[in-house]
């Protein structure tokens, strides 16, 4: 594979470094939220930066090649990703009540999570055209989209994983509204909106779904249960204050108040240990990457590459806005990773790889 210089010279490095730097800060607070475990930061985070290297390798293969001819055999790597998020369901390894993932050579990953990027290029492909032509989109041209997303969203959230369901409808949703969509179609999709509410919570949430709804709506309802998580991680980030208890000093982690404080509930040591002062600077970091995230969809030399930056920025802005709006209970508590922050390589693989079509994207507008 030969480098193109080129491509060095009109990669986005902006996006890059923003990239590093909120990777570098996740690094360093994982450190901190793993310290008090009984093996230690060690693992935790060698694992992380071996999902980094790999990572980085795929964002290099991912920018070698035309994003065009990536999103023409999008639908190849759809299927792929469903027979695994399938086979999860057969024989995915069990893990705190849910099937989520599967072991293949002794390397553990979560299907669902490549499931983001990949819808997102399958729907691009698909509705492109109607973009280029400025055709706004007929109920009828949204069924297929629909469907396509609906099938994985279904089997993810059997798992259950209503989390990387929920990101993968809303995704799927906002590059419906991006390409554009009649009237008609808004109201029939306002009022399939109106309708979903009662049919998730009579055929598809779980028990203790529906249990995290109603703490969310009376946190103090069930506070030893269901509603532990939302209070210990509303303890933990508004102890932090103004300028936080500095580094390696949170306790509300370290005494292990806050399940799940190196995945889905991260934030809640950065707020503890850097305080107000210190969120609002990630939040700079992460609205300045978004904004970069949303300049190369309106600089993309095509309606394809648009619809594929405007997609992935779309995981990233809702992944980031809903992990934090859970973190500090301003949302129900789902699974949902802090994108470049969270531990978890399948989920740091999956934003390397919507990186990598941003930088795909970006580099060849100059190219063409």
């Amino acid at each position: 594979m030969r480098i193109d210089k080129r491509r060095l010279y009109h990669l986005d490095w902006y996006l890059i470094f923003n990239g590093l730097a909120l990777f570098g800060i996740g690094i360093m607070n994982l450190i901190s939220a793993t310290s008090s475990f009984y093996s230690g930061s060690y693992n935790y985070i060698i694992k992380q930066l071996i999902a980094f290297a790999l990572g980085l390798i795929l964002i290099i293969i991912i920018t070698h090649y035309d994003y065009r001819l990536i999103a023409h055999n999008s639908k190849w790597f759809y299927l792929g990703a469903l027979f695994f998020v399938v086979l999860v369901l057969i024989i995915g390894m069990v893990a705190g009540g849910a099937r989520r993932w599967i072991s293949i050579l002794g390397i553990s990953f979560q299907p669902s999570e490549f499931m983001k990027p990949i819808m997102v290029m399958v729907l691009a492909n698909m509705l492109y055209e109607k973009k280029r032509e400025n055709i706004p989109l007929s109920l009828r041209d949204i069924i297929k989209p629909m469907v396509w997303t609906f099938v994985p969203f279904i089997l993810i959230v059997k798992q259950p994983d209503l989390g990387t369901g929920v990101i993968i409808v809303l995704t799927s949703l906002a590059i419906l509204w991006f390409v554009g969509l009649k009237k008609s179609t808004y109201a029939v999709l306002i009022s399939f909106g109106l309708l979903t509410p009662f049919v998730a919570w009579n055929y598809l949430m779980k028990p203790y779904q529906k249990m995290r709804v109603l703490s969310f709506i009376n946190i103090d309802a069930d506070p030893a249960g269901f509603g532990y998580h939302a209070k210990q991680a509303l303890i933990a980030v508004g102890s932090g204050k103004f300028l936080g208890k500095g580094f390696m000093s949170g306790t509300q982690h370290k005494l292990q108040f806050i399940p799940e404080h190196h995945t889905d509930f991260i934030f809640t040591v950065f707020g503890e240990e850097w305080g107000f002062v210190g969120s609002v600077v990630l939040f700079s970091l992460f609205i300045s990457f978004i904004h970069r995230c949303l300049k190369v969809a309106l600089d993309a030399h095509d309606e394809l590459g648009s619809i594929i930056a405007f997609g992935v920025t779309s995981i990233i802005y809702l992944q980031f806005t809903i992990n934090v709006l859970m973190a500090i209970h301003l949302a129900p508590v789902v699974g949902i990773p802090l994108p470049l922050i969270s531990y978890g390589g399948s989920s740091l693989l999956s934003t390397l790889i919507s990186i990598g079509l941003l930088l795909n994207i970006s580099t060849r507008r100059y190219m063409f």
